[in-house]
């Protein structure tokens, strides 16, 4: 089939309705075309119609119908269905082809059933033909009518792109219509924090092999836990190729709902013949909409079909793996279909280190220190890495992407990033009941529904301890302090506390409150009801949440006592004695401690913390001046009654 073939069969069909209907605009085509189609003087229409019929025309397929072809082998097409497509193509992209079908509409006749009729069904059923097509059933064209009332051909987004990019062979059609492959490029032990990663290997190799149908994964989580790279990771690892379906094309074109779900069911068919891969639907909003559930109904306000989005979940070919942010705007009924849903947090502490050495050695990047350290402070940094090292490499920066991170990450959370804790806590340093050491062992391996209440003075520690125990954990810590749940407003707080549980709990962490006696204060003291109803919330949470929670405060005589048995373990951080006074004395300033050191008796890691950012200005000082400056801050401090249990 080329242009001319297709040419002489319209001229056939438009001869048989009569060329006196048509007039002066046949003249006009034959005189425009005589050259191509070899006419001498004589540019009439029945001349131009005799050419054509008389002699077969050598010229290749044109690119547009031979990719066209391929297609229609890839997809099965019955004989109608693959000249009806190759028809549409024609009549979009040659322009001989164009014109005769402008004609023929631009003279109130019915395009549609022309070409139905040239594809080979009967005159009385052509409508009907065309009206169930592959080519419309799949969302590969359509027609559309201009402002003159003018029906011409419509090709859609993906079907363009395939016309536009694709070679002529299986392969390449493939890859232009229903997405690139998305390879992996962590490993499955880069996210050895979710537990169910080998199982949905398992089931997709199975899928793959028994060639099941209606296999969804759905991955849900907040923005930046790393759904999609999980989604390239378990399909690499089940050694499928990953195809996302229905994204926007490099020009930037943006894909609405039809484009998506045709794309979807255009990439089912193709590959559900041949197997070996697996389909992502990154952003399953962009299906069922984003409007959380209204009663009774939960597809009201939103595009499509509630039975239709039912029976496209049941009856796939392929394994589909779905992402979403927020899984509470997904029915039941949907969810009812998955064969397996997966919550994923974010990365803990030894997981993200993990993925930022890999994405440094890929990046050619160094695994900076820096790096590690926001990881520490903000886990959802591990989302943000390699963007960040590509822009540390481009920029000639050797902060192996510190700074761009840095960047992304206060963007992202629209704040602030907290103070860095460090890594290299000395559990040896802290005066604490019970011993710290034997503990911290045991809640690294331990239930994840703990709870522990940190006491005792400024500068003992509470908070670099906090951060430790989290890492301890491997688990990402958030801190909230009073000030970031205290509300004016009566029911805010309560409201800010739940929260803090819920974003906890969604993203895995381990949630400190610091400042907590403002919070936990003893009800006795309220003399509103509504200042008790901000402990009772938070009392109710301490009972019922999943996750480790810790508390921080300076003053526990202030805490309600019903506070107390909420958490499971009391940890007192007390001033250091004379024997961890004079250990911190040589491991921060590298000089045995000096006699004079027994004589304070207030001092804290905080106060050798700040005496050693001193020395950084004051340069080389004796072991007296050290003690001196020692001395001057323990006189800043009131006279306190000993803390601890």
């Amino acid at each position: 089939m080329n242009e001319w073939t297709i040419v002489r069969s319209m001229a056939l069909r438009i001869g048989a309705v009569g060329a006196e209907r048509f007039g002066r605009a046949l003249q006009n085509w034959a005189e425009e075309h005589a050259a191509w189609l070899g006419l001498g003087e004589t540019h009439s229409w029945d001349a131009a119609r005799e050419a054509l019929a008389q002699r077969e025309d050598s010229a290749p397929m044109p690119h547009a119908l031979a990719v066209t072809q391929v297609l229609a082998e890839t997809l099965a097409l019955d004989g109608f269905d693959a000249a009806f497509l190759a028809l549409l193509v024609a009549v979009d992209r040659l322009p001989r082809v164009s014109a005769l079908a402008r004609l023929w509409s631009g003279q109130g006749r019915d395009l549609p059933a022309l070409l139905g009729e040239l594809a080979g069904a009967p005159a009385h059923d052509a409508d009907r033909a065309v009206r169930r097509s592959a080519a419309l059933r799949l969302g590969l064209a359509g027609f559309y009518a201009t402002r003159q009332g003018v029906v011409d051909v419509d090709i859609r987004w993906p079907f363009e792109r395939l016309l536009d990019r694709a070679a002529a062979e299986r392969e390449s059609v493939i890859a232009a219509i229903i997405g690139r492959n998305q390879p992996a490029r962590l490993a499955l032990d880069d996210f050895a924090h979710v537990a169910d990663a080998t199982f949905l290997v398992r089931l997709l190799q199975g899928a793959t092999q028994s060639r099941a149908i209606g296999v969804n994964i759905l991955i849900h989580g907040p923005p930046g836990t790393g759904k999609t790279e999980l989604a390239r990771t378990l399909a690499g690892a089940a050694g499928l190729a990953l195809h996302g379906v229905g994204e926007a094309d490099d020009d930037g074109c943006e894909p609405n709902r039809h484009d998506r779900v045709s794309a979807l069911q255009l990439a089912q068919r193709m590959i559900g013949r041949t197997g070996g891969a697996a389909l992502l639907f990154d952003e399953m909003e962009d299906l069922i909409g984003d409007a959380k559930p209204s009663p009774g109904d939960w597809f009201q306000g939103r595009q499509g079909s509630k039975v239709f989005v039912n029976r496209l979940l049941e009856t796939n070919a392929v394994p589909v793996l779905w992402t979403t942010n927020a899984i509470g705007n997904i029915d039941s009924a949907i969810l009812r279909r998955m064969s397996f849903v997966l919550k994923l947090d974010l990365p803990g502490p030894r997981a993200a280190r993990r993925i930022q050495a890999r994405i440094a050695a890929e990046e050619g990047v160094d695994a900076h220190p820096l790096v590690a350290a926001l990881l520490d402070r903000a886990p959802e940094a591990a989302s943000v890495l390699r963007v960040a090292a590509r822009a540390t490499r481009l920029a000639g920066e050797a902060d192996g992407g510190a700074r761009p991170a840095a960047a992304l990450v206060r963007a992202l959370r629209g704040t602030e990033l907290p103070p860095a804790m460090g890594d290299g806590l000395d559990l040896d340093l802290f005066e604490s009941d019970p011993p710290l050491a034997p503990l911290v062992a045991r809640l690294a391996t331990g239930p994840a529904d703990v709870s522990l209440l940190l006491t005792g003075p400024p500068g003992t520690g509470k908070t670099a301890l906090a951060h430790h125990l989290a890492r301890a954990m491997d688990r990402p810590l958030v801190a909230k302090r009073a000030s970031d749940l205290l509300s004016r407003w009566v029911g805010g707080t309560e409201a800010a506390i739940a929260d803090a549980f819920a974003e906890a709990r969604e993203r895995g962490q381990v949630l400190l409150f610091d400042e907590a006696d403002s919070l936990l204060f003893d009800r006795a003291t309220a003399s509103q009801n509504w200042e008790a109803g901000q402990v009772n919330e938070m009392l109710t949470w301490l009972d019922r949440h999943p996750l480790p929670v810790i508390a921080a405060t300076n003053h526990v005589q202030r805490l309600d006592p019903a506070a107390m048995r909420r958490f499971v373990f009391k940890i007192g951080l007390a001033p250091l004695g004379q024997a961890r006074a004079a250990l911190a004395f040589e491991r921060f300033f590298g000089k045995p401690a000096p006699a004079a050191l027994k004589e304070l008796r207030t001092l804290t890691p905080g106060d050798f913390a700040t005496v050693a950012r001193q020395l950084r200005q004051a340069g080389n000082l004796s072991a007296q001046e050290i003690v001196a400056r020692l001395a001057a801050e323990t006189a800043w401090k009131p006279e306190r009654a000993a803390v601890g249990f």
